[in-house]
Order: C-alpha cells, then structure tokens, then sequence
C-alpha cells in the first residue's frame, strides 16, 4: 500500500509569541482537498510548512511517506506549488522566469523549453510566454504561478489563493484544471478563503481558524449550517455603470456601490451572479473579480461560538 501524499502529526509553527498552526494531524491522498479559512487563518503557513520553506516548532510533516528535514529534497520533484505572494523577476518574460526555474530543478535545454511551454499551454498562457511579467495582469501572473507548479508534471499540487485577481474566464478554466488533476489521480490541496471556490470543485475540507484545525470532513455537512447571507463580489473593467445595470435589471444583486475603479456587489446567489461575469468576461467587460464569501464567515462564527 502507497503512502499517503501528505501526513501531518501534532504539525506546530509559532513565529516568537504568535502561533501560526497549532496541533494539525491529517492525513491527505487523492482527489482535491480545499484548505479554508479567512486571511490569518493558518493557510499559508500550512503550505510553506509542506514544502519546506519553514521548519516546524513541534511535529512534522511526511510527504509521500518521507519525512520532512534538512535532507528530504529529493521528494520535492514530486511537488509543485503556486504560492500566495508573488514571487516573480518583474522585467523577465514569462518563458524566461519558467525556464529559470526549470533549469533549477534539472531541466537542460530542450527538455526545459517543452516543460515550459507544456506548463503554459496548461493554463492558456502560451501565447502570453514573451510578454514581460511586469506588463500582465494580476490575473495573469496568477496563471504563471499555476504554471510554475505544473513545470514537473507533480503528484501534489499546492495551490494558495490562485484564483485572486483572475477574471471570470480564467477563473473557469482554472477551477476545471483543478477538477481534472483530481480525477486523474493527482492530491491538489486548494487553499482559499472564499467558500464558493472550493465547493465549486471538492466535497471534502479542512477548515483552520486561528492556527487551529476546526472541522475536517465532507463540506455538505458544514454548508447546512450556512444561512443564506449576502456576498460581496469586486469588479474592476471597463463598462462598469452598465455591468451593475444589467445585474440589477437581472435581479442578481440586493446592493451596489463604487469606490474608485472597483465596483462592489452583493447578492444571495453568488453562483447566478458569477455566471452572468462569466459572460461578461468573455465580452472583455471583466478584467479582475475578487469575492469576499461572508457565508464562510458565518461558518466559523457557528463553528467556535463566536470565540474571538
């Protein structure tokens, strides 16, 4: 029998006084596992503990049965992770960051050039591989990271927040990749705060709140706690008076509002409302969308007892 992709024991990380994961023990293999929780939450410190970018203050972690410490590096070939924060050379192209990295984890030549341009097609970046990373979108660089974790075809997909920023298009097309490398057998851990996301594509969740591991488990049995509050959607393009327009005249939103560039809406049916962007999106009247998920606030809120 196979070890389990990632096994974590009483996994523990303070940084000095501030606990950053406390006492997480899970077990994760096969199939998409959504990591969940709002900003501060544990999720990031989590994932940097999983691919060994910081050490932890008590337990450990083992990936694919090898523990994680100063000499486990081997086991990464078998990882790819999208982190977080951007991480970019800002006046390299696209094909050039990736072939850098690449040729850090062994890749010459050729063999380098078509896991570059394998990785970018992957995410519908290939005709983006010579434009300059500080020339593209928020969205876009987004679909470069995605395309960093996949450079070496991995086994463990590491995936945190990757969907910020896109546009409604892209944020399909990456949501579709994330179902299908589940169902060819891939472990994809999906970190996000928002609810929506990771129930567009897993049943199954681990759920942190401040450091902790709060529920595990299918989300179905969560989401009955739910109630049906508003949630709050972030647009930025061009059009926007007559993007609001048509979902109010649509009966998708219960309120609107603009501050700068950005338009704010709220509606108790996020999945209808993401839709209508979605087409939108395709019209070029959507360049970025950001959701804030209150639902999943009511979650935790149900889950500690209001505990602070």
């Amino acid at each position: 029998m196979s070890a389990p992709a990632v096994r974590c024991e009483n996994l523990s990380r303070w940084y000095g006084e501030v606990q950053g994961l406390s006492g997480l023990t899970a077990t994760l293999s096969g199939g998409v596992v959504g990591l969940l929780g709002p900003n501060g939450s544990g999720k990031s410190t989590f994932m940097r503990l999983l691919t060994g970018l910081i050490r932890p203050s008590r337990g450990y972690v083992e990936l694919f049965g090898t523990r994680m410490g100063p000499d486990s590096h081997e086991v990464f070939r078998r990882v790819g992770h999208a982190p977080g924060e951007d991480t970019h050379f800002e006046t390299e192209t696209a094909r050039v960051f990736l072939q850098m990295l690449a040729a850090l984890g062994g890749a010459r030549g050729k063999d380098a050039d078509t896991s570059v341009m394998r990785a970018l097609e992957e995410v519908d970046m290939q005709d983006k591989a010579d434009v300059r990373l500080d020339q593209m979108s928020k969205g876009m660089r987004q679909r470069v990271k995605v395309a960093q974790a996949l450079l070496f075809d991995p086994e463990l997909l590491l995936l945190d927040e990757p969907l910020n920023g896109m546009d409604p298009v892209s944020r399909r097309k990456v949501m579709d990749l994330v179902r299908r490398w589940g169902s060819e057998g891939r472990t994809v851990v999906l970190a996000s705060h928002v609810l929506h996301e990771v129930e567009d594509v897993t049943d199954r969740v681990l759920m942190l709140h401040h450091g902790r591991l709060l529920a595990e488990g299918r989300l179905a049995e969560i989401r009955d706690l739910v109630d049906r509050k508003p949630r709050r959607v972030t647009l930025a393009g061009p059009e926007l008076r007559a993007t609001a327009a048509e979902m109010l005249a649509a009966d998708l939103v219960s309120g609107l509002s603009f501050e700068g560039d950005r338009l704010h809406l709220e509606t108790s049916d996020l999945g209808a409302l993401l839709d209508r962007l979605q087409q939108a999106g395709r019209e070029g009247r959507v360049a970025e969308l950001d959701i804030e998920d209150e639902s999943l606030e009511a979650v935790f809120d149900l889950l500690v007892g209001g505990a602070p």
